[in-house]
């Protein structure tokens, strides 16, 4: 006689898809319905809670706006500076990390609103905002306008390097105007040079009959691609007599909503989050994340933010309410495992820049409060404890219509999870724990559940260990059949 098949859910590598986006017969088994500061990545089929993060220093701008955060490594290495943006009382200011401490550049009388994009070649940093003129500085803390756009009153808001030159946009002259840096040159005087004639020059008007601005540069397979709010174009050489090729009828919020991730470029447009290697983009936000996407106020989608580590992209939404829950929420995808995770945070993380210190190389965030803070890393959240909730597909365990009873021996397996809490939602009822907290790796809870189908809840607080739910195992369910409740 063959051995009892015992029902148990051990594998939830999928992540969360949720049945905003599917039907719950299409869900995955091996995915969760929803879950808060739990990853799928770290261990292939575990949930495991995220890190924390801890501030690079003391405050920077205490309760501040960040308007800008990038790395500039000079010539050979040196400087390796964290460069940071943030308004002020009447005027934004540049600030640098030089590994340990936080220090104000000589820049502090920039416009106090302005986005502050960045760019280095040739061992110097190149900084705009749309508002004041272009500066670059080959030291990180003295700015002046060496190699940079000083004619034709052009006053860029992005620059992006590629490729040995400078590209750089956004005037609000020309706003579907690319300009084009000479190529580097260490042995010329300059070593860089910019023709901004407006008849002569070198620059590529692309498309300025399509109604839409750019916002955003990126490269990736050998091409550049130009990104307008409702549009991308394609450029495969940069010269002034290539036509940019239009690729999609999408394009991206701002330059701070694109980024690159194991060759891959992923942007926000606005309304989905897409991936694409260079030619027709695949919206990636549809089944993991789309109703935190949907709940982010039309005023506030120019504000999201996206950034990358190694392995995951993340999308800073701001503060939206979903399932009636405030919160800072930033989503996670991972790359190499195709899975989104929900992460929230105390605050608002307004920009990302990777940066290389004696942690390695680590993606880091500029916060509303204040703080440029390494992300991943540390037991809190700059001194908050880390909440975490995981919740599984409904189960059926057979026919969905059949009412199923589990008389205890509910199998629970976790790791370091001392303390955390297991709950079940029977059918669409409220959500209650059973009778006991989580004590061991294998705990045993000896609860009755009843119902159609069933959700299951593990959930906690920790300040120390990174906990790990492993999966859940039932020996004892009973089908009772269909039982009409008329």
């Amino acid at each position: 006689m063959p051995a009892k098949k015992i029902p148990q859910i051990r594998d939830f590598s999928k992540g969360r898809i949720t049945n905003y986006s599917a039907n719950n017969a299409l869900t995955p088994p091996n995915s969760v319905s929803d879950s808060f500061n739990v990853d799928f990545d770290r261990i292939i089929g575990s949930g495991v809670v995220r890190r924390g993060t801890t501030p690079l220093d003391s405050v920077v701008a205490s309760n501040k706006t960040p308007l800008g955060l990038a790395e500039f490594v000079g010539t050979g290495g040196s400087p390796n500076y964290l460069l940071s943006v943030y308004n002020g009382g009447s005027n934004a200011t540049i600030y640098y990390y030089n590994g340990s401490t936080w220090s104000a550049t000589g820049l502090t009388t920039l416009n106090n609103s302005a986005k502050v994009r960045f760019a280095t070649i040739g061992g110097r940093v190149f900084m705009v905002n749309g508002v004041d003129a272009m500066k670059s500085s080959v030291d990180g803390t003295t700015w002046n306008t060496t190699n940079c756009i000083t004619t034709d009153s052009v006053v860029p808001s992005l620059i992006y390097r590629y490729s040995g030159k400078l590209i750089s946009g956004g005037y609000s002259g020309f706003k579907d105007r690319l300009y084009l840096s000479s190529i580097i040159d260490p042995n010329a005087n300059p070593t860089l040079t910019w023709n901004t004639n407006p008849s002569t020059g070198d620059w590529i008007d692309v498309n300025p009959d399509d109604g839409d601005n750019t916002t955003g540069y990126a490269d990736v397979s050998n091409v550049v691609l130009v990104f307008k709010s409702r549009n991308i174009y394609r450029l495969s050489v940069l010269i002034d007599s290539v036509d940019p090729e239009s690729i999609f009828n999408a394009g991206a919020v701002s330059q701070e909503a694109i980024t690159k991730c194991q060759g891959t470029v992923y942007f926000f447009s606005g309304d989905s989050v897409y991936s694409t290697t260079g030619g027709y983009p695949t919206q990636i936000s549809r089944l993991g994340i789309q109703d935190y996407i949907d709940a982010i106020p039309q005023s506030q989608r120019d504000s999201v933010t996206l950034g990358a580590d190694t392995w995951n992209v993340y999308v800073s939404t701001g503060q939206i309410t979903v399932n009636g829950l405030t919160n800072y929420y930033v989503l996670k995808f991972s790359v190499r495992d195709q899975s989104w995770s929900v992460h929230y945070y105390p605050v608002f993380f307004g920009r990302f820049s990777q940066y290389t210190d004696s942690l390695g190389r680590r993606l880091r965030v500029a916060d509303s409060a204040g703080y440029v803070q390494t992300i991943g890393y540390g037991d809190t959240d700059n001194g908050t404890p880390r909440f975490y909730t995981l919740d599984t597909q409904e189960l059926e365990f057979g026919e969905r219509v059949a009412t199923k009873k589990i008389t205890g021996h509910i199998g629970v397996f976790t790791r370091s999870a001392g303390g955390s809490t297991i709950s079940v939602k029977e059918e669409t009822g409220d959500w209650r724990s059973l009778s006991k907290s989580v004590k061991s790796p294998i705990d045993i809870f000896d609860d009755n559940v009843e119902g159609r189908f069933l959700k299951f809840r593990w959930s906690g607080t920790t300040s120390t260990v990174d906990p790990i739910f492993e999966g859940l195992i039932f020996p004892e369910v009973k089908n009772q059949g269909i039982i009409d409740d008329l």
